[in-house]
């Protein structure tokens, strides 16, 4: 009995130990000017108060998420806990699908949305959220993904991103919940 008690100890020290904090609001406050200059970075006519608006509403929705999916640091476990039915939610695509209404509903006009996936059909299948400067290439966009670092938004050029060769989702795959926003003549809302 010792030595298994001993490792549940191990064990539930190690998960207190990996949980995720998004930090503290001062920290919250820097990541998102740092995320605008990036966001501005992306072209001369992205719009500076756009840009604050879209880090901002990304960097705190982000926040809310971790608070309530309360992910582990290695998302692979949270994926574990979600696939075992040990958890409700908190797959890659679900902080996606949650994140996205709230910047979608900022009606950008210098900044676009894409939805991603990368290695989609894969075990190592991603998802996630380009944004583009308006009328400019995917390729060229910022990936934002609240779920890598489990709330505490990870941003960079998907360019840069090497692990994940991003790709625009499929329209055809485009989640019900997101139908509405996107499709609205398909999918009015009542």
């Amino acid at each position: 009995m010792f030595p298994v008690s001993r490792f549940c100890s191990l064990l539930f020290t190690l998960a207190l130990a990996s949980c995720v904090s998004p930090g503290t609001p001062a920290l919250r406050q820097e990541r998102a000017r740092q995320l605008s200059h990036d966001l501005q970075q992306l072209s001369p006519t992205v719009n500076a108060r756009e840009a604050d608006r879209l880090a901002t509403t990304a960097i705190e929705e982000s926040a809310k998420l971790a608070a309530d999916f309360k992910p582990f640091a290695h998302p692979w476990m949270n994926n574990g806990l979600v696939n075992t039915g040990l958890r409700k939610r908190g797959l890659c695509y679900q902080w996606r699908d949650d994140l996205f209404p709230f910047l979608f509903r900022l009606n950008l006009k210098t900044l676009e949305l894409h939805l991603t996936s990368s290695k989609r059909d894969t075990w190592q299948e991603h998802h996630g959220i380009i944004v583009t400067a308006k009328g400019q290439r995917f390729e060229d966009g910022l990936v934002i993904d609240p779920w890598r670092h489990g709330g505490r938004l990870w941003w960079g050029l998907r360019k840069n991103d090497k692990g994940h060769p991003w790709v625009p989702l499929p329209r055809a795959l485009t989640p019900m919940v997101l139908r509405p926003l996107l499709m609205p003549d398909l999918y009015p809302t009542r």
